[in-house]
């Protein structure tokens, strides 16, 4: 009987096919008569959209349909990513911007999508994007983690989603002050993103 366990190796048993050009991946499947989707994206990272001229790419061959944020409001369509509020430590609500499938108006980092072109082929999609006129009036990007600065969502007009503690600050701090000597140290900790590069459908 194998044992499986802490410090007990798994063997691995899928690279064989991976190594061998027989993995299947989700881009793999092409089911008949697909179609394909590709995402025109902001290639600033703030600023007013004071111009989408769509008429080029909706006329172009193979394009099913250009949608913007207006196109999905009009049909009742609202997928926004709703904002998580958190307390602040005074008991009040925190922040919590919703994220809109496409941009409503603003951009509000690089990459971020403003129009999603659907076509016969991913190639057609892509050479549509290319015929919409977008410009986007740049304003000031917010660059750091620190508070204050360029405003990025208006509901967190000091760019800070809450303000979140824990225990006694006075006596804390009443015990710093009374120390013989104290340390300060300023650590930075890198970001992590647990996103899977492949999806796996």
């Amino acid at each position: 009987m194998e044992k499986f366990g802490k410090s007990q190796p798994v063997r691995r048993v899928e690279d064989v096919r991976f190594l061998t050009g027989q993995g299947r991946y989700v881009d793999d499947i092409v089911p008949e008569e697909a179609l394909f989707a590709f995402f025109l994206r902001s290639s600033v990272a703030h600023g007013e959209i004071s111009e989408l001229d769509l008429d080029a790419a909706r006329g172009a061959e193979g394009v099913h349909l250009v949608l913007t944020a207006e196109d999905l409001e009009a049909a009742g369509i609202d997928i926004a990513m709703p904002g998580i509020r958190m307390d602040n430590r005074d008991g009040s609500k925190g922040a919590g911007p919703r994220r809109p499938a496409l941009a409503v108006g603003r951009v509000r980092h690089v990459g971020e999508p403003v129009a999603c072109i659907v076509a016969d082929t991913l190639e057609q999609a892509r050479d549509a994007a290319e015929l919409i006129g977008l410009e986007i009036d740049e304003l000031p990007a917010k660059l750091d983690l620190h508070p204050g600065g360029e405003t990025v969502h208006a509901e967190a007009p000091d760019n800070m989603a809450y303000d979140y503690g824990v225990g006694d600050e006075a006596a804390t701090q009443a015990a710093f002050d009374a120390a013989a000597q104290t340390v300060s140290l300023e650590i930075t900790d890198n970001r992590i993103i647990a996103n899977s590069m492949e999806p796996r459908g």
